[in-house]
C-alpha cells in the first residue's frame, strides 16, 4: 500500500511544472505519455481516512492551513490541465508546407529556379520558363499545404475543450473558514471540499460525508446514468469505487464533503486529456501511399536523371549545360497536378458526404474510412438510441413486453393501476409545463411510459410528497410518503434493486388480490428477474403500504433520518426491465459491413450482460457465446495475450472499459495491420479517437472534446452512415486510382521530348510552359471530375484493401509501357508533320539543336534548301510545340473515357457523369484559348494552329480507345491465360 501511495508521489513529481527532473521536453513529454497509459494506481480510496488525513496533512474540519496550502500550490503546480509541448503556428505552418508529396514539389521548385539562375548568369537573354514554373510549384504547394494546416491548427486545440469543462471556483474549507469562492485552480491535494446539487466536481474527490449524492459521470465513462457517491469501502479499481467522485463530474442530486486525493493533469479528466494531447494519430493509408509514390519517383527522377548527365557529358555537353539538361529531366518527371488533384478531389468528396450527414474534417479519413478492416464501436448513442425506454413489465406473474402489448389490456389490471402511482410517486424527474421530462435516465423512462396511458402530472397533484428516503448504494432503494387528497390518508411506495425490495413485502399483488410472499412465489418473481437480466435489461422492481390512517394521520411529521414509518411488510407491485433500445437500422448496418469484410467490436463501459445482449440484437454477436471481456480481465492481461485473444476470437464485446483500455484495445488492432475506426461521443473516448486510423464522433449527443478529437463527425448519431462512409472511402480510392493514371499518363510524353532534346540534339518539341499548362490546365478538370464517377458495383463485396497499391507495378506497366507511348506517338507525329510541311524532314532535324538554338546563327537551311533566321525558326519552333500539346490534349480526351471505368467497357457504363463530360469539352476550350487569344499564346510559347493540325493526333486516340476496350475485354473474360489481367490491371 506504502509502495503504490510513493510510487504517485514520483508520478506527481513528473507532473510538476518547470521541467522538475531536468529532462529535454521531448523525453519528458514521452515519459508523461507512457505514464498517463497506464491505469491509475493508487490506494488514497482505500485505506482508512484517519489514515488518508495524516498522508495528506489535513484535517476534516479545519482543512489545510493557508500556508501549507500555498505551499503546495507553488510545489505542484495549479489544478488545471496542462497541454502538451505545442508548437507556434509558424512552426506548424511549416511543417504542414513540407510533408508528403510536398517536398518532391518543393524539390522541383528550387531546381527550376537554381536552372533560371544558371541561365540569367550564362546566357545573354535567359529563358524566363523555369521561373514562372518554379513560381506556379510554389504557389501550389502553399494552397495544398494551407488545408493540412488548417486540420492541424484545429487538433492543436484539443485542450482547451477539456478546460472548458472545468469550474471556476469551489466551496473550499481552510484555516477551518468556508470560502465559497475559492478557485478552483487554486485547489490542492488535501484540501477539503463542499459539493451541493448543480456543482460540477473540483477535483477527484474522496467522499467523507454525504446525503443522496448523486453524480453524472457520462464525461469519463460514457454512461449518462446517474451514480450514488458515499462514504463506503472502495474497491480496487477506482474508477468503479463509490467512494470517489471525479474532477469534471455533475452533481445532479444531494450533497457532500470530500478530501481532494488528485489534482490537475493526473486526476481521471487529466490523464484523459493528457492522452489526447499528446498522443500522434497515425498517418493515414493515403498518407502512407503518397510517402511511397514519392519515393518511387524520387529515386525514378534522380536515376533519370544520373543517366542524362553521364550522357550528356558522354556527348560532349559542357557542364553547365547538363546541369539544366539534369535539372529539365527531374521537373519533367514531377507529376504538378497530382497533388492539388487528390486534394481538390477529397475535398469534393466530403462536401458530398456532408448531403449524407457525415462531417468530414480531415480530408484523408475520407479515404481511410473505405480502407478500414476493424471497427470499435460505442454503444451507448451509436449503436442505441441513447434513450432509456421500459421493455418489459412483470405483474401478476405475467410478463408483458410493451412493444408488442397493448395498454388496454392491462386497463383492468389492477396491480397495474398501483403501477402507474407509485411509479409517477417514487420518482425525482421532474416535468416541465411543456410535457418534456428531466432528470434520471431511468426515471424519465418510466414517466414517459406512464404518459402513454395516464398522466402523472394529475398523480402527482393528487398525492403531494410529505417526507422521504433518497436511494444510496447502500440501501439500494428509494421511498417517498405522499398525502392522498381523496381519501386523507397515506401511502408509502419504494422503488429499488429487486431482491431488495422483494425482501421487505410481505404480501404480492396476483390476480387482482394480495397473495402472501411465500418460497414459491419467490422462485417465480426470481425466474422473470433471470429472464430480464438476459436480455440485458436494468430491472427495478415497485412496492407501495397503505399507512394505518389512525397511527398516521394528516399533518403526522415523518423522519426520514430516524425512521419512524414502517418500511417493511410491503405490497409488492411488479417489475419493470428498461433498456436503451438499438436503433432500427443498426442491425443491417453491421450485416453490410461484415458482409464487406470489416470485423465490428463493440467497446463500452457498460455491463457486460447488456453489452451481450445488445451485440446479439445488432448482430455484432452472432452467438450467445460471443466472447465478452471486462475491464477487470482485460487489465490482467498482456499486450500478447490481448493479441493472440484478437486473433482467436472474431466476435468480441468489451465492457466495463476505461479510457486507457479502450486505447490499448486500438493499439492492438493496430499492432495486427488494421485500420481501425473508432466510434465515440464522450470525453472518455477522446484517447483513442486520437489515436486510431479513423476517429468517429456523434454530432448530436457528442462532447465537444470528442468532435474536436475526431476526424468524421456522424450529424445524426447514426452507425448506419458509416457504411455509406466505406462506400464513399471504397469509392474514392477506385477514383483516385484513375485520376493518377489519367494524370501519370500524360507524364511520359512530357518526359521523352526532353529526353529527345538532350540525347538526339532536336529543337525541343514541348515547352516547360506548354507543360504546365497541361499538368495544372487542361489535365486538372477531367483528372478530378474522375472523383465523380459511381461505385463499382463490388466495391461493398470486395474484402478492404490490404495489398492493393494507389499506383501499382500494372498501372506503371500501362502508363509507360502502353497509353503513354501511343501519346507520345501522336505528339511526335504531329511534330514532324508541322516541321516536313515547312521543310524539316525527321532526318535532318537530329543533330541539329546546337545551330538551332544560336541566335548567331542567320542561315541555317531546311531540306529544301530554305534559309531561315533564329526568329523564324523559333516562331516554327512554338508552332510545332502548339501541335504536340493539342496532341497531348486530343489523345487525353480519350484517356479520360478511357480512364472511366478500369475493367468494364465505356458501352456498357456510358458517360454519365456530366463533371467529366464539361471536363473534357473545358480541355478543347483551354487548348483553343491557349493557341489562339494574343498574349496568352504568347506567355505559354504557343501558336495559332492551322484547322488540319488538330486532327493529327486522331488515329492515335482511336488506337487507344480500340487497345483499351480489347484489354479491358480480354481481363473480363481472362483472355490469355489471364495474361492482360496481371499485366495491365491497376
Amino acid at each position: 500500500m506504502n509502495s503504490r501511495t510513493s510510487s504517485l508521489s514520483s508520478i506527481s513529481d513528473l507532473f510538476r511544472p518547470n521541467n522538475p527532473k531536468g529532462l529535454r521536453s521531448r523525453d519528458l513529454s514521452c515519459t508523461r505519455l507512457n505514464i498517463l497509459k497506464k491505469e491509475i494506481q493508487t490506494d488514497t480510496h482505500l485505506i482508512p481516512l484517519k489514515d488518508l488525513y495524516a498522508l495528506l496533512g489535513t484535517d476534516p474540519v479545519t482543512g489545510l492551513s493557508s500556508d501549507r496550502a500555498k505551499e503546495l500550490l507553488e510545489y505542484y503546480g495549479s489544478n488545471t490541465l496542462t497541454p502538451a509541448t505545442q508548437h507556434c503556428w509558424a512552426r506548424l505552418l511549416l511543417k504542414s508546407l513540407c510533408t508528403g508529396f510536398s517536398i518532391l514539389i518543393w524539390l522541383g521548385a528550387i531546381l527550376c529556379l537554381t536552372a533560371y539562375l544558371i541561365e540569367m548568369f550564362t546566357k545573354p537573354h535567359p529563358s524566363t520558363d523555369n521561373l514562372y514554373l518554379g513560381c506556379v510549384l510554389i504557389a501550389v504547394d502553399v494552397i495544398c499545404g494551407l488545408f493540412s494546416f488548417l486540420q492541424n491548427y484545429k487538433s492543436s486545440k484539443i485542450m482547451k475543450t477539456f478546460n472548458s469543462m472545468i469550474p471556476i471556483t469551489s466551496s473550499c474549507v481552510r484555516d477551518g473558514l468556508t470560502n465559497t469562492e475559492t478557485p478552483v485552480s487554486n485547489l490542492v491535494k488535501g484540501d477539503i471540499v463542499y459539493i451541493r446539487a448543480g456543482d460540477v466536481i473540483p477535483a477527484d474527490l474522496r467522499i467523507i460525508d454525504s446525503k443522496g449524492f448523486k453524480v453524472d459521470n457520462s464525461s469519463l465513462t460514457g454512461e449518462c446514468v446517474a451514480v450514488p457517491r458515499s462514504n463506503t469501502d472502495g474497491t480496487p479499481n477506482i474508477m468503479e469505487s463509490q467512494n470517489v467522485a471525479f474532477f469534471s463530474a455533475l452533481c445532479v442530486e444531494g450533497w457532500a464533503t470530500g478530501v481532494v486525493i488528485c489534482c490537475g493533469d493526473l486526476t481521471a479528466l487529466g490523464r484523459i486529456a493528457g492522452l489526447a494531447a499528446r498522443l500522434r494519430p497515425v498517418p493515414s493509408p493515403l498518407s502512407r501511399e503518397i510517402h511511397q509514390l514519392m519515393r518511387y519517383m524520387s529515386a525514378w527522377a534522380v536515376g533519370l536523371g544520373l543517366f542524362i548527365a553521364s550522357a550528356s557529358l558522354g556527348l560532349g555537353y559542357p557542364f553547365m549545360q547538363t546541369t539544366i539538361f539534369v535539372i529539365g529531366i527531374v521537373v519533367a518527371n514531377i507529376p504538378e497536378g497530382l497533388q492539388p488533384t487528390v486534394t481538390a478531389s477529397l475535398t469534393l468528396t466530403a462536401k458530398h458526404m456532408v448531403t449524407k450527414n457525415c462531417l468530414v474534417k480531415n480530408l484523408e479519413a475520407m479515404e481511410a474510412l473505405g480502407a478500414c478492416t476493424t471497427i470499435c464501436s460505442d454503444k451507448t448513442g451509436t449503436l442505441t438510441e441513447n434513450k432509456m425506454r421500459v421493455r418489459h413489465l412483470w405483474l401478476e406473474n405475467q410478463t408483458y413486453e410493451v412493444s408488442n402489448t397493448s395498454l388496454d389490456q392491462l386497463k383492468n389490471n389492477k396491480a397495474f393501476q398501483s403501477f402507474k402511482i407509485c411509479g409517477a410517486l417514487c420518482s425525482n424527474a421532474s416535468i416541465a409545463p411543456d410535457g418534456n421530462v428531466h432528470g434520471d435516465a431511468s426515471e424519465k423512462a418510466i414517466l414517459n411510459f406512464i404518459f402513454e396511458c395516464d398522466n402523472p402530472i394529475t398523480v402527482r397533484k393528487r398525492y403531494p410528497k410529505v417526507s422521504e428516503i433518497p436511494f444510496n448504494s447502500v440501501n439500494k432503494y428509494q421511498v417517498s410518503i405522499h398525502l392522498d387528497m381523496l381519501n386523507s390518508k397515506h401511502i408509502l411506495v419504494m422503488k429499488g434493486a429487486p431482491e431488495v425490495v422483494l425482501d421487505r413485502s410481505a404480501t404480492v399483488a396476483m390476480d387482482n388480490t394480495e397473495a402472501i410472499n411465500n418460497k414459491e412465489i419467490n422462485e417465480l418473481i426470481n425466474n422473470a428477474i433471470e429472464n430480464m437480466a438476459n436480455t440485458g435489461e436494468r430491472i427495478l422492481a415497485f412496492a407501495d403500504l397503505n399507512l394505518d390512517v389512525n397511527e398516521y394521520p394528516p399533518g403526522f411529521e415523518f423522519d426520514a433520518e430516524e425512521i419512524n414509518f414502517p418500511i417493511e411488510n410491503l405490497r409488492f407491485l411488479g417489475l419493470v426491465g428498461l433498456i436503451d433500445p438499438p436503433r432500427k437500422e443498426v442491425r443491417s448496418a453491421i450485416e453490410r459491413v461484415r458482409a464487406a469484410g470489416v470485423r465490428v467490436m463493440m467497446v463500452t463501459g457498460d455491463h457486460p450482460a447488456t453489452a451481450r445482449a445488445v451485440a446479439l440484437e445488432v448482430g455484432i454477436a452472432t452467438t450467445p457465446q460471443c466472447h465478452v471481456i471486462t475491464g477487470t480481465e482485460l487489465r490482467n492481461m498482456t499486450s500478447d495475450l490481448l493479441y493472440l485473444t484478437l486473433e482467436k476470437n472474431y466476435e468480441i464485446v468489451f465492457a466495463r472499459t476505461s479510457p486507457t483500455q479502450k486505447l490499448q484495445i486500438v493499439e492492438a488492432c493496430q499492432r495486427q495491420g488494421s485500420v481501425v475506426a473508432v466510434t465515440g461521443d464522450g470525453v472518455n473516448d477522446a484517447p483513442a479517437l486520437r489515436r486510431a486510423d479513423i476517429g468517429i464522433s456523434m454530432g448530436i449527443t457528442g462532447s465537444q472534446v470528442s468532435k474536436q478529437t475526431a476526424d468524421i463527425i456522424l450529424m445524426d448519431d447514426n452507425f448506419a452512415t458509416i457504411v455509406t462512409g466505406i462506400e464513399e472511402g471504397r469509392k474514392i480510392f477506385d477514383n483516385l486510382k484513375k485520376s493518377i493514371c489519367y494524370i501519370l499518363i500524360s507524364n511520359v510524353p512530357e518526359i521523352i521530348p526532353v529526353l529527345m532534346f538532350i540525347l538526339f540534339s532536336i529543337p525541343l518539341p514541348l515547352g516547360v510552359m506548354t507543360i504546365l499548362c497541361i499538368d495544372l490546365g487542361t489535365d486538372m478538370w477531367p483528372a478530378v471530375s474522375l472523383a465523380h464517377e459511381n461505385a463499382e458495383r463490388d466495391v461493398m463485396a470486395r474484402p478492404p484493401r490490404r495489398s492493393d497499391p494507389l499506383v501499382s507495378c500494372s498501372m506503371i506497366r500501362l502508363v509507360y509501357g502502353h497509353l503513354g507511348l501511343i501519346e507520345f506517338a501522336a505528339g511526335m507525329f504531329a511534330y514532324f508533320i508541322v516541321m516536313a510541311e515547312h521543310g524539316f524532314y525527321p532526318e535532318q532535324l537530329f543533330g541539329i539543336r546546337q545551330r538551332w538554338d544560336n541566335e548567331a546563327v542567320s542561315d541555317v537551311q531546311d531540306s529544301l534548301g530554305q534559309e531561315w533566321t533564329y526568329a523564324e525558326r523559333k516562331e516554327l519552333e512554338r508552332a510545332c510545340q502548339a501541335a504536340y500539346f493539342v496532341a497531348i490534349v486530343m489523345t487525353q480526351i480519350t484517356n479520360g473515357i478511357i480512364c472511366k471505368t478500369r475493367y468494364n467497357s465505356l458501352f456498357h457504363v456510358g458517360m454519365k457523369n456530366k463533371a467529366l463530360n464539361f471536363g473534357l469539352v473545358f480541355e478543347i476550350i483551354l487548348a483553343c484559348v491557349v493557341c489562339y487569344v494574343p498574349g496568352i499564346n504568347s506567355f505559354f510559347r504557343t501558336y495559332p494552329l492551322r484547322l488540319k493540325w488538330w486532327f493529327l493526333a486522331l488515329p492515335f486516340t482511336a488506337l487507344m480507345f480500340i487497345f483499351d476496350e480489347f484489354r479491358k475485354y480480354c481481363i473480363r473474360n481472362e483472355k490469355f491465360g489471364g495474361w492482360f489481367n496481371k499485366l495491365t490491371l491497376y
